[in-house]
């Protein structure tokens, strides 16, 4: 068997006295696409923060590519491979489109430094990807919510990731702006890399994942296919309270 591209193990994280990530051990494949879901509060942008090293550890170990980047900076797991997205994005306004997705070119991993002409073939082939291709001139205060989130995905793309991080990229989207995304997430992951993708938009899981972990607690309460977890009476009552949990079962004669 190949060795994952990134290797949790009893990652923990506290903040004080409230232990926010506690033992999260798990693994994500080359290429592979992997839902990361849990109520509000589970842990699961504290988990993507320790893996981006915006956090440090407190226990466990994160492998990547094989290297242990538990005492690396920001910026080199970034040049390892190592690409994400945040919940609030905050493009440089002053810019367009495409010159914010150049400066992903010009300061991404290792293999992705280039010189600036090269950037912006980069920020164009990325910009078409995600769809923003008859918007790439346009400054940020020009585009709408479903192109700044694009925008977003594709400065991360610009690095060259092999491993992208996706945080709620589907927040406040409708239907089917969720559908179009969820196209170009695929298109994404076709082309190669590998996608850990935190969300609550449960069409994007049961559309897009394969495998599902679900965090609670700051634990790992369930990892299967989308349909196991989904259909598990814990995963309910983790969103929806205990007794609609029980209803649920007592209507499928559990």
């Amino acid at each position: 068997m190949s060795t994952p591209l990134l290797e949790l193990q009893d990652v923990t994280k506290r903040f004080g006295g409230v232990v926010a990530v506690n033992g999260v051990s798990f693994d994500v494949g080359e290429g592979e696409l992997v839902g990361l879901i849990g109520p509000n509060g589970a842990g699961k942008t504290t988990l993507l923060n320790c893996l981006s090293r915006m956090y440090r550890l407190d226990a466990g170990s994160i492998r990547f590519g094989g290297v242990d980047i538990a005492k690396l900076g920001r910026h080199e797991v970034a040049r390892l491979g190592m690409g994400r997205t945040f919940q609030v994005v905050r493009p440089f306004r002053s810019m367009t489109a495409r010159e914010n997705v150049a400066i992903g070119a010009l300061f991404g991993s290792e293999r992705a430094r280039l010189a600036p002409a090269e950037a912006f073939t980069v920020a164009d082939e990325v910009i078409d990807l995600v769809g923003l291709g008859g918007r790439a001139k346009l400054l940020v205060d020009e585009l709408t919510v479903p192109d700044r989130r694009r925008l977003e995905v594709a400065r991360a793309l610009a690095t060259r990731p092999r491993l992208l991080l996706l945080d709620e990229v589907m927040a406040g989207l409708n239907p089917s702006e969720v559908a179009e995304e969820l196209e170009v997430v695929k298109r994404i992951n076709a082309s190669g890399i590998a996608i850990l993708v935190i969300e609550h938009v449960m069409q994007v899981i049961v559309g897009i994942c394969p495998r599902v972990v679900v965090l609670h607690f700051g634990r790992v309460l369930l990892e299967g296919d989308p349909a196991t977890v989904l259909g598990d009476p814990r995963v309910v009552e983790a969103y929806l309270g205990e007794r609609y949990a029980r209803r649920l079962q007592e209507a499928r004669g559990g």
